[in-house]
């Protein structure tokens, strides 16, 4: 076995008791949502026996050990449960509403590093300069603006004033998608761009001072060839540790830039499912998406460690 599969094996056994406890805490929601989720479930019209037919149904009057392994059973077999105020299965509802979020989640990701790596790579060369203590400011400001404050602004310069893009909701066909994905995406890279930027310019700045560095520059390296083979490889790890690190933070920004843009993603779900104390749905969906910080944290180490120069795989 090659040494990259062994370092995703061991770090998905590392990830599987952080799994576990996700899962507990999950099915904790039942004891931790106020009220009882069986009468949230049948309904406040429903009668006392249709609510303890749901309370059987659903093994809430189970012990808890019990309770937790058909937890468990149903889940290994993708089943979530089913939505008490539109009836539809909750692993459904989350295959319809998915593309969405990860269109922008990943959208989100590509606009922070097309954005944020140039402009560290600028702050690193310029540091100490005028225009980069400017640069280096507006960053800083950047960084304090609320997402969905910034998603409204776009929304009235781009999508309102010029005309140019849509503001609320999906556009039909693939075209519309990506015209609809834009700003979403523009809204979360920018908030998230100024960490990646000053991550990169930081880990450049030490690489500049560092031996391998000059020893590559006295062999004649230099201009892209010298930032693709020795800054950007070695800049890089630091940063998509720091990006796998604010994977929680995108993500709720993705939920709401969702609100803000009117689109059918995990996120505009998970709200709805709350205000209208749909239990199942809001389970269902606290798994998926913490299930996804998890992963997306296990599989930035992996990145790092493929990416890091220094690795052994002997």
């Amino acid at each position: 076995m090659s040494g990259r599969a062994q370092l995703a094996l061991r770090r998905l056994a590392q990830v599987l008791p952080v799994l576990l406890l996700l899962l507990l805490t999950v099915f904790a929601l039942r004891a931790i949502l106020p009220g009882d989720p069986a009468r949230s479930i049948a309904g406040p019209r429903a009668t006392e026996a249709q609510v303890e037919e749901v309370r059987d149904r659903l093994g809430f009057d189970e012990p808890l050990p019990v309770a937790f392994a058909s937890f468990l059973e149903d889940v290994t077999q993708g089943q979530l449960g089913v939505s008490n105020r539109t009836h539809q299965p909750v692993a459904e509802l989350i295959v319809q509403r998915a593309p969405v979020t990860l269109s922008i989640a990943i959208g989100a990701v590509a606009t922070t590093f097309l954005i944020g790596i140039p402009l560290g790579w600028y702050l690193a060369l310029r540091r100490g300069r005028a225009d980069a203590d400017a640069a280096s400011a507006v960053l800083i400001a950047v960084v304090n603006v609320p997402a969905f404050w910034l998603g409204l602004m776009l929304s009235i310069l781009v999508g309102l004033r010029w005309g140019v893009l849509p503001v609320g909701g999906l556009e039909p066909g693939v075209t519309g998608w990506i015209r609809s994905m834009i700003l979403p995406c523009l809204t979360v890279g920018l908030v998230a761009a100024p960490w990646v930027a000053r991550s990169v310019a930081t880990s450049i700045g030490g690489i500049l001072a560092s031996d391998f560095v000059t020893t590559a520059r006295s062999l004649r390296f230099s201009g892209w060839s010298l930032f693709l083979h020795h800054l950007l490889r070695n800049a890089l790890p630091p940063t998509v540790t720091l990006l796998a690190l604010q994977a929680g933070s995108l993500l709720f920004g993705a939920v709401v830039v969702e609100q803000v843009f009117a689109l059918p993603g995990l996120g505009s779900a998970l709200l709805e499912a709350a205000a209208s104390r749909d239990f199942a749905v809001v389970q269902g969906l606290t798994l998926v998406l913490g299930a996804a910080i998890i992963l997306v944290n296990a599989a930035g180490d992996v990145a790092v460690a493929v990416l890091d120069p220094r690795t052994r795989w002997d």
